[in-house]
């Protein structure tokens, strides 16, 4: 059962200054790699994560604000802009090909990763008694970081090789424009950070977490 109920009180950019932010369309790589690209760009969010989880287990001081900062990009990042083009673009697209076999692939890593948001949430839900200072919260945060961590990271990379470098491949050169031209009206609709924009700001947040933990 998702969770995007969470996502209006989480991020909304709110730990980052977007007065320097440039909204950048990119339009070199092809859509499957922007794809790929994207899953390295979560699995970096997903290593200050856990070096967050590291930081509490050592008793350092982690603010609620740093935490939900991550997780708020991951939802917005992950949930928003990479399943708003999985679901809302590439998979009519492979259906509209006869690519119905990738299409059901896909679909059943975009569920096996929604199984992992009670994770997020029972850690958003514990935010206030952490912030408080309990230490059953703190034990229940570091526990559900470090159990989704180990459970999507491995969907990131084997999506990659089982479905999306294969694709890559088979797709012909007529439907890679099609679909590239779709993913770019994507994003000059999106209402927020596009591939470059996020690759900034994960690194704006390894930064931060670096001052902290590192």
């Amino acid at each position: 059962m998702p969770y995007t109920f969470i996502l209006p009180c989480v991020f909304k950019w709110s730990y980052i200054d977007h007065s320097k932010v440039i909204i950048i369309i990119n339009k070199k790589n092809d859509p499957i790699t922007q794809l790929i690209d994207e899953h390295r760009i979560m699995e970096r969010v997903m290593d200050v994560m856990e070096k967050l989880a590291e930081g509490i287990e050592e008793q350092r001081p982690i603010s609620s604000d740093m935490i939900l900062g991550n997780i708020g990009m991951l939802l917005e990042c992950n949930d928003e802009y990479h399943y708003g083009k999985e679901e809302d673009i590439l998979l009519p697209f492979l259906e509209e090909i006869g690519k119905n076999d990738v299409k059901e692939l896909i679909q059943s890593y975009i569920t096996r990763y929604r199984e992992n948001d009670r994770l997020l949430a029972t850690i958003i839900d514990s935010m206030e008694d952490y912030s408080n200072g309990d230490m059953d919260a703190k034990i229940s945060i570091m526990k559900n970081i470090r159990e989704f961590v180990r459970n999507v990271r491995p969907l990131y990379m084997n999506e990659d090789e089982e479905i999306f470098r294969p694709l890559k491949k088979n797709l012909t050169k007529e439907e890679m424009d099609r679909l590239s031209e779709k993913f770019q009206d994507f994003d000059y609709e999106w209402d927020g950070p596009t591939l470059n924009n996020y690759q900034k700001l994960v690194r704006e947040m390894e930064l931060k977490a670096s001052y902290t933990v590192w």
